[in-house]
């Protein structure tokens, strides 16, 4: 931390800092509000060196945050409140698929806290279902919804199937809202996404996971497509939230190691922007404890819609830790802490570890992934480092502590 050293007059309080930089080990560094012990009343009246103590501030948060929640997003609107939605699973009908993925609810808060479970501040509704298909007996599979607010409209982003018949023929859709209340305006459905560019291969085959994110002026969507059984991540733009108007532009194939266990996949693109970089975090293999992150990045000046701008990390930035007993991590979205200071990331996991392998086991239908919130703590190079994913307090009160020396003379 940064050493804080004061001189001041005999009987006279000095006015501490309200805050300090802090070193991390991966050499980041930020500055934190800290909380000064007070001064006794005639500490200072003697000419000498004194030591108060003082806390440092960080935002902590319950972990999980939400449960049965997989693949969570949370956007921070222009007014300050947070909102929350995730692919809806159904822990008392745990494993039965026909019961997961039914709904698509939109839950806001004015505080990124109290969207939590427990908290009773939160305001929520269903803004779009669908029953059963196959005769009621198969889930229509309502993937990882997304609330965006573009051009003074609010969307949802949201996967689900084309068919009646089979949950696996699904393409990337669209929701609008004008109203500016999301929770009690009007929804109306835009149908799926389509592209304006004569033969492009996008939304062809099996298709899911859109986002959305604007760089000077320009909108842009990622999402994950699957070619030859292959999921692989692109980026397109768009002339209107449902409508690409360039080519589709593969960003990612799976090719280590860690995005090949169980089925080759990379899918789940989240975007966040920092230091003259534009980063994509993705998450690859099948959906059980082998489940992890790994991260694109571009400069800001870049052609985005050119895969040489991109640079794939051979490596998994956030993955499962034995040692805090969190598994299977990803399918994660940004956003802000409450006062804009911090960097966060959202994200689900589980808190058991079980793998595909397994003898009847369908992670996909297992509602026991919950939706997280992690820190971001950015490095000496401006790299995100996602740390490791921790439970509950995740800094010890010794930890927290800083000091001040009063020099009076």
């Amino acid at each position: 931390t940064e050493a804080v050293s004061l001189k001041t007059e005999t009987g006279r309080i000095p006015s501490l800092p309200e805050k300090i930089f802090v070193e991390y080990s991966n050499g980041g560094t930020e500055e934190l509000p800290v909380e000064w012990e007070t001064i006794p009343e005639g500490l200072l009246h003697t000419p000498g060196k004194y030591i108060i103590e003082g806390k440092l501030h960080q935002t902590l948060f319950e972990k999980p945050l939400i449960y049965h929640r997989a693949d969570p997003h949370i956007y921070k609107h222009t007014d300050g409140k947070y909102y929350f939605t995730a692919s809806y699973t159904d822990m008392d009908h745990n494993l039965d698929g026909k019961y997961q993925y039914l709904y698509i609810i939109l839950r806001r808060a004015d505080t990124l806290a109290g969207l939590a479970d427990g908290s009773g501040t939160y305001e929520e509704k269903i803004v779009y279902e669908r029953k059963p298909i196959n005769n009621g007996t198969m889930s229509p599979h309502i993937w990882a919804p997304e609330i965006h607010y573009i051009h003074g409209s609010w969307y949802i982003y949201y996967t689900t199937t084309i068919s009646d018949e089979s949950p696996w023929r699904i393409r990337p859709h669209c929701l609008e809202c004008r109203d500016q209340d999301p929770l009690t305006g009007k929804w109306e459905e835009k149908g799926p996404l389509v592209s304006s560019v004569e033969g492009d291969i996008a939304f062809t085959d099996f298709s899911l996971d859109h986002t959305y994110f604007n760089h000077r002026g320009k909108d842009y969507i990622l999402w994950a497509q699957k070619t030859n059984n292959i999921s692989d991540i692109f980026i397109a733009q768009l002339s209107n939230p449902w409508t690409l108007c360039t080519p589709a532009i593969r960003l990612t194939h799976p090719e280590y190691n860690w995005e090949l266990h169980g089925f080759p996949v990379d899918e789940g693109p989240g975007v966040i922007k920092h230091d003259g970089r534009i980063f994509i975090t993705f998450s690859a293999s099948g959906t059980d404890a082998m489940y992890c992150v790994g991260l694109l990045y571009a400069d800001e000046d870049a052609d985005l819609l050119s895969s040489s701008s991109w640079t794939k990390l051979p490596y998994p930035v956030f993955q499962s830790s034995k040692e805090t007993g969190q598994y299977g991590l990803g399918h994660n979205s940004f956003t802000k802490s409450d006062d804009d200071s911090q960097d966060l990331i959202i994200y689900h996991g589980r808190q058991e570890e079980r793998y595909l392998v397994e003898e009847d086991y369908q992670p996909l239908y297992d509602a026991g992934r919950n939706a997280s919130v992690g820190k971001i703590y950015w490095d000496k190079n401006g790299m995100p480092d996602f740390s490791v994913p921790a439970m509950g307090i995740v800094c010890s009160e010794d930890r927290l502590k800083v000091k001040a020396e009063i020099i009076v003379e």
